[in-house]
């Protein structure tokens, strides 16, 4: 699976097997010829004399013809082999992929925290300052901080769902349960935001028994069911509509909220993504609900279909397999 380039002292290719051959893509030039002649990429070029010339080992990654990242190691052979260089050449797209994601999501993730934290020690610190505010004043600054301690357990505990998704390290029995008691307990806890914006919600739901990972299906419905109420519009409604075919649920949510944009329908799904900033902030949102709606739907080996008119509304069709 690697690719492997014999280079005598003079930097003329001397052997060459297939993957190589691939991953410089020098298509039919005969073997013999100078490194010149099997790749454009200078890096190798130069590496392949400096390391016969200089007598160090050479590590780099290069961009292969084909879009590909590989690794090549590139080391001087001993002095009495024939052989000047040994070039191995290793697909690492995957890993450097996976590396620049970690990466990202830890700068989100720190982002994200910060503004809470930065928030809860600039109020601590006006209660500590002794200076002496009116007890409504005091009153505020603590539910601040309460509210922001709030979303900081919320962020913490999305993040941590969304890396063991991602890892696939959790590991749920499966029980049975009745969706339409599942969807009764995430509409209660919903009720605060529903009552507020005086929506209308409809639930169409028989009771339907599954065998499941109860948390999964919990997050899964709370998550699409709750972005339907906070991007809803006063006095808009929410439209629930769940079934269960064999092995296949399908569950839809439709709303009349404030809609998704074409230019973001296709990002929803990422991490830390949100299309009104200033609005997530408001109303709590992590940006990372719609992550985990993607990753479960993933782990059952099911779709999710968003279909979103800006100004008009919302709608999410899922259907997974069981």
């Amino acid at each position: 699976s690697e690719g492997l380039v014999l280079c005598d002292k003079n930097g003329y290719v001397s052997s060459m097997n297939k993957v190589a051959n691939v991953v410089l893509g020098c298509g039919n030039v005969p073997i013999g010829k100078h490194i010149v002649n099997y790749t454009r990429n200078v890096d190798v070029i130069n590496c392949v004399a400096d390391a016969y010339n200089k007598g160090k080992t050479v590590t780099f990654d290069f961009d292969a013809p084909d879009g590909r990242i590989i690794s090549a190691n590139i080391t001087r052979a001993t002095e009495n082999s024939d052989i000047g260089d040994i070039m191995v050449l290793i697909d690492v797209t995957t890993d450097r992929e996976t590396q620049k994601l970690r990466q990202e999501f830890f700068s989100n993730a720190s982002h994200e925290l910060k503004t809470p934290i930065t928030s809860i020690q600039g109020y601590s610190e006006l209660l500590t300052s002794g200076m002496e505010y009116p007890p409504e004043q005091k009153k505020e600054f603590l539910l601040r901080i309460k509210k922001e301690a709030q979303n900081m357990t919320t962020l913490i505990n999305d993040i941590l769902m969304i890396s063991r998704l991602e890892a696939g390290t959790t590991v749920q029995s499966k029980n049975e349960f009745d969706i339409s008691l599942m969807l009764d307990e995430i509409l209660l806890s919903a009720k605060p935001m529903i009552d507020e914006q005086k929506l209308k919600v409809v639930c169409n739901c028989p009771s339907i028994i599954i065998n499941a990972e109860y948390k999964r299906i919990y997050e899964l419905f709370n998550n699409v069911i709750i972005n339907a109420v906070k991007y809803n519009k006063p006095e808009g409604s929410v439209n629930i509509n769940v079934n269960c075919a064999g092995k296949k649920l399908h569950f839809n949510v439709k709303d009349t909220g404030i809609g998704i944009p074409d230019v973001s329908q296709q990002r929803v799904f990422e991490r830390f993504y949100r299309v009104d900033k200033g609005r997530s902030k408001k109303i709590g949102g992590t940006g990372l609900g719609l992550a985990i709606v993607k990753h479960i739907v993933n782990y059952y080996k099911g779709t999710v279909t968003l279909r979103s008119k800006l100004g008009e509304g919302t709608e999410i069709d899922i259907l997974i397999n069981l």
